[in-house]
Parts: structure tokens; sequence; C-alpha cells
């Protein structure tokens, strides 16, 4: 019997968000940005890790995630409620609050990254 095959944004029965689908998630190997739902192409080339990225370039990739979100917004302790430009301007500064929105962009991108690898 054939084996059915996964419809796009599902997983092992695990449905990933489609507005994740379409966010960047990393960088391929001439440095354009490139997206889960790219990543889930078949036949798609090799792309770089987010460890492998420069402090700079996670930065980038964290703005650039959190600009194509229609809406952001988040409640940091210390920090207090970070909009959207807020947001944007404390990860290109590489400030404290940026860089704690960073490490959670991470966190999801590895997340994304482990469910498509465990396709």
């Amino acid at each position: 019997m054939a084996k059915k095959s996964t419809p796009p944004g599902r997983i092992h029965g695990k449905k990933i968000p489609a507005e994740q689908l379409d966010l960047p998630i990393t960088f391929d190997a001439a440095g354009k940005l490139v997206t889960l739902r790219e990543i889930m192409a078949p036949g798609h080339g090799s792309v770089l890790t987010f460890a492998s990225l420069t402090p700079k370039k996670r930065a980038e990739l964290t703005a650039k995630r959190i600009e194509a979100q229609p809406k952001f917004e988040v409640a940091m302790v210390g920090g207090g409620i970070v909009d959207k430009e807020r947001a944007i301007e404390e990860v290109k500064a590489q400030t404290d609050i940026g860089q704690v929105l960073t490490e959670i962009e991470e966190r999801v991108i590895n997340n994304l990254l482990e469910q498509v690898a465990d396709k």
C-alpha cells in the first residue's frame, strides 16, 4: 500500500501554525532569508543553523521575524510591555531585552526545525 503524504504544514499529525510557515527561519549559504515553507519543500538546498549565525545575523533574523508578524506584543518582567516597534529596536540594538527576544526566537526556530527534521 502506498504511503500517504503529509499535507503541507502538518508533521506527524501535528499542525504547524500557518503564520510560522511564511516567517523567515534562517539563511541559506548565499545569505538569503529562508522560510519554513521553503525548507519543507522537496529538494530545498542547505541552510545555516541558528547556532552558526553571528550575533548580528541572529538579531537580523529575529527582527525580520518580528517585522513579518501582523501583531507583536510581549510582557516582560523588568521590561514591561514590549510592542512590535520597540521589540525591533531592542533586537537591532542587541540590548538585554533584545537578546532575550532573540533567545525566545531561537527556541521557536529550533523547535520548528526539529519538527521538520522528524518528518
